[in-house]
């Protein structure tokens, strides 16, 4: 009975992630296992031995688990931090022309603007501003470390960059809807392409905190 095929099945049973980058890892696990096996058999090993010894060789399954579940943390939170430097700035610059397009009914409330409003929106927009930048930041550390260090150390780091990038993202929206709110609630829906932008942006930053969050589980999140 092959030794190679069981182990891979409990590898992949003890990990989650994004399918594609999971299936590439348990692909050059399995080409780096029955190349052992094949070197294995050349040596004058019996075939079931020869893949006893390369399952051996490579490790025990649990701690091959952690150090493939940091490897696709990181791919996932990478994955985060792009999505975050091209979706924020689309919808902050997306938002601001659905405004502009709809002048007419925020003209309504023009000269009635209190100061702490006016401060508050603009806090919110430094803040969105600051998110896919420190993003970027993220996605330069990684390749930076990735050169040097192993994943579990490049994770670190990168996680905390996506906490960062999209608490800053989270919070902005969280600034946007409750300044308005407080002002004026019919701001919130002022216009249908506003709306639509605005929940579309919450969805999306939902999405992604949910994202990066799946791939931990607490036995593994070892690069949290």
């Amino acid at each position: 009975m092959s030794a190679i095929e069981p182990y891979l099945s409990e590898l992949a049973s003890g990990l989650s992630g994004p399918a594609r980058a999971k299936a590439d890892l348990l692909t050059e696990a399995r080409d780096g296992l029955h190349d052992a096996a094949e070197a294995y058999r050349e040596g004058g090993v019996e075939a079931a031995e020869a893949e006893r010894r390369a399952v051996a060789d490579f490790g025990p399954v649990d701690l091959i688990a952690r150090a493939y579940q940091a490897e696709l943390g990181l791919r996932r939170d990478i994955r985060v931090l792009w999505e975050l430097i091209v979706g924020v700035p689309v919808f902050i610059f997306a938002w601001d022309f659905a405004r502009v397009l709809s002048s007419d009914e925020w003209s309504r409330y023009a000269g009635s603007t209190p100061g702490w409003y006016l401060r508050a929106i603009g806090a919110a927009d430094t803040l969105a501003a600051l998110s896919p930048a420190v993003a970027i930041g993220g996605v330069i550390i990684a390749r930076l470390l990735s050169r040097r260090a192993d994943g579990a150390a490049t994770a670190r780091p990168v996680s905390l960059s996506v906490a960062g990038a999209l608490g800053l993202n989270l919070l902005a929206l969280a600034m946007y809807s409750g300044a308005t709110g407080l002002l004026e609630p019919a701001r919130l829906i002022i216009s249908v392409p506003c709306a639509v932008l605005s929940g579309a942006w919450i969805l999306f930053s939902m999405r992604l905190t949910v994202a990066a969050r799946r791939h931990r589980r607490p036995e593994m999140a070892i690069a949290a």
